[in-house]
């Protein structure tokens, strides 16, 4: 059976990668083009969950409110 690692490797455009990096020049906060991506993506999953969340809570509202 394969092992299963703890990271993955994605791609991303030069173009992306040489903003993140001139940002990262910039304001040297992220050690890192990953360490930037790794908060980047935490952001994005936060905010998505969150969004997914209302969604369901305001479908749940949605079907107790139609008329049976």
């Amino acid at each position: 059976m394969a092992e299963k690692t703890k990271y993955r490797t994605v791609s991303l455009p030069t173009g992306i990668t040489d903003d993140v990096e001139k940002l990262i020049e910039e304001l040297q906060y992220w050690p890192s083009v990953s360490s930037f991506v790794r908060e980047a993506t935490l952001e994005k999953l936060k905010v998505e969950r969150r969004n997914l969340r209302e969604n369901r809570e305001a479908e749940e509202i949605r079907e107790k409110d139609e008329p049976t």
